[in-house]
């Protein structure tokens, strides 16, 4: 026989082992290789459809990968730092993803098994790169691109592998740091990315305005592709480059200046220059703005008053509300700020690509930083007391509400007050309580106690420890007694109490105090005695006949008092026996 199986508490179990976590991070790096595979895929298909053979499938299939990493690159000579961005964001979204899926099949993850995942993408993406950069050395006679350097091959690929995984990580564990980040530092980061969203999402459209507004020279963007597929390349880069100028617009929302190479754009002035030949490109201005495009402005002040009105109900004090806004505020900064490196970069000999940050920033914090305070302070305001005024209200109405049921209770139930000031006399049984008790409630009592007694027999005992110490102030007589139990007319006192129907089965029945109740005066004490004596015989004498009953008979079935349309007992009930 084998020993029970003993599992411990789950606190308890021991830490993940090193084959474990490797398995960890082996799966966290599965998307690595899968984009590998799908890039060399696509490109073999693309080499196969154009029919220019396979000699550079693999140099290829490398510069693709460094352009996902946003590693800069050289083109005979010359340097190319601005690179699409939308392949590095799908790139991080599917291992963010992966990453918090490796972590959600993990039992109980901790730190060692998060920093499993991020080490595994990071490790595999690295000797990726590094793989990538000796195929692009190899082929460079005959392929003229190569990355810029290795180190910095190396730290752009290590950037985006833990921008991805530590993504997956906050994803999976963001429960659990609610419990340990304070409110308002929360709060502040998921305003701060509402800000920033909310400030891509108006250039975003912005943009697109104005594809459909200047489609003339979109379409003769286009022509420069002549056929189907050279089309269809100009557009999939102006597409790839969408998230470049999304971002780098962002600052010119907050009175910053953005800048391609010779030309610059602001809301106040525009500057021109040479631009590159792709359908984007149409949508920069080349003339002055008009004095209505500063009103974009605005819409960034309202854009901050309307998501700091509509967070303020997360907050209970100004406090944390103002800490909350100019932690958002800072947030949008930080963006902005690294939006040149992200986002901008060396485009040949165009010159550099990107935005005067230092300044964008600076706008940015104060902008957001004074407006979202000072919108959250009053919209909580205004909140405090609204909620002051509920409460006060609520708890008026609670008041109201406890008093007006006292009152009400009060009123439908004086009985209660007459009981209570009469004392120990709500506890005397009257003269027809031992004759209900032996007609209903001594059934009931017996079947509850199940001691085998016959169904319609009441032990007279029941009556003295109910009636305590006044017991003997009225005690049945034998013929009475037995009158009783055998079937025969209830009293004359039982006939003016209530239907003992109404008296639930099990439970001593105690007689209300009537005023057509006639006491019967105490009897003196050697009648007493002598009465008890009787009535101490007749329970002996039922014990007796219990006991010579047969083990296995079944009580009788009790007829149910029949009442009639007075709701007094029929005057000739039917016995049980």
């Amino acid at each position: 026989m084998s020993p029970p199986r003993v599992i411990r508490p789950a606190v308890r179990r021991s830490p993940a082992g090193a084959r474990s976590l490797l398995w960890t991070a082996a799966a966290a790096a599965l998307p690595v290789i899968v984009t590998v595979l799908v890039l060399a895929a696509v490109t073999l298909a693309v080499l196969v459809f154009t029919s220019d053979g396979f000699d550079a499938l693999f140099a290829v299939v490398a510069v693709e990968w460094l352009v996902l990493n946003r590693v800069p690159l050289t083109v005979d000579a010359v340097e190319l730092g601005f690179l699409p961005l939308l392949p590095p964001l799908l790139y991080v979204a599917v291992l963010a993803r992966q990453t918090r899926a490796v972590l959600a099949d993990v039992e109980q993850p901790g730190a060692r098994e998060a920093g499993a995942a991020v080490a595994g993408v990071t490790v595999a993406g690295l000797l990726l790169t590094g793989l990538a950069t000796l195929l692009v050395g190899s082929g460079a006679s005959d392929f003229a691109v190569r990355e810029s350097s290795l180190p910095s091959a190396l730290s752009w690929t290590a950037t985006v592998a833990v921008v991805g995984a530590g993504l997956g990580v906050w994803l999976y564990f963001r429960r659990d740091l609610r419990e340990v980040v304070p409110l308002w530092v929360r709060g502040g980061l998921h305003l701060g990315a509402a800000f920033v969203a909310a400030t891509w999402a108006v250039v975003t459209l912005l943009v697109l305005v104005g594809l459909v507004a200047a489609w003339e020279p979109v379409a003769t963007a286009l022509g420069i592709g002549r056929d189907l597929v050279g089309t269809a390349a100009l557009t999939a880069i102006s597409a790839a480059y969408l998230p470049n100028v999304v971002i780098g617009g962002a600052s010119l929302l907050v009175g910053g200046e953005a800048h391609l190479g010779q030309a610059s754009y602001s809301v106040f002035a525009v500057s021109r220059g040479p631009m590159p030949e792709v359908p984007l490109a149409a949508v920069l201005p080349t003339t002055n703005p008009h004095w209505a495009v500063q009103g974009l402005l605005l819409v960034t002040v309202l854009v901050a008053a309307v998501l700091a009105r509509s967070v303020a109900h997360w907050f209970r004090t100004t406090g944390d509300a103002v800490r909350a806004a100019w932690v958002a505020a800072a947030v949008v900064a930080s963006v902005i700020a690294v939006s040149p490196v992200v986002a901008g970069g060396e485009l040949g000999v165009l010159g550099t690509v990107g935005t005067g940050s230092l300044i964008a920033a600076g706008m940015a914090l104060l902008l957001f930083g004074i407006i979202s305070s000072a919108t959250i302070a009053l919209s909580l305001a205004g909140l405090t007391r609204r909620r002051e005024r509920a409460e006060s209200e609520l708890e008026r109405r609670r008041r109201r509400a406890g008093t007006a049921v006292a009152d009400v209770t009060a009123a439908e139930d004086p009985a209660t007050e007459e009981f209570a000031t009469e004392g120990p006399a709500t506890t005397e049984p009257d003269a027809g309580a031992p004759r209900r008790r032996a007609g209903v409630s001594g059934i009931g009592h017996a079947e509850a106690e199940g001691d085998g007694h016959d169904d319609d027999e009441v032990d007279p005992l029941d009556d003295d420890a109910a009636g305590g110490a006044d017991s003997t102030a009225h005690v049945e007589q034998p013929g009475e007694s037995g009158a009783a139990i055998d079937g025969g007319p209830p009293s004359e006192a039982g006939d003016v109490d209530p239907p003992a129907a109404d008296v639930p089965t099990g439970e001593p029945f105690e007689a209300m105090p009537d005023e057509t109740d006639e006491v019967t005066p105490p009897a003196d004490a050697a009648g007493a005695d002598d009465d008890r004596a009787e009535v101490e015989a007749g329970a002996a004498h039922a014990r007796a006949a219990d006991a010579a009953e047969p083990a296995g008979a079944e009580a009788a079935p009790v007829e149910p008092v029949h009442e009639d349309s007075d709701g007094l007992p029929d005057d000739a009930p039917r016995p049980a026996d």
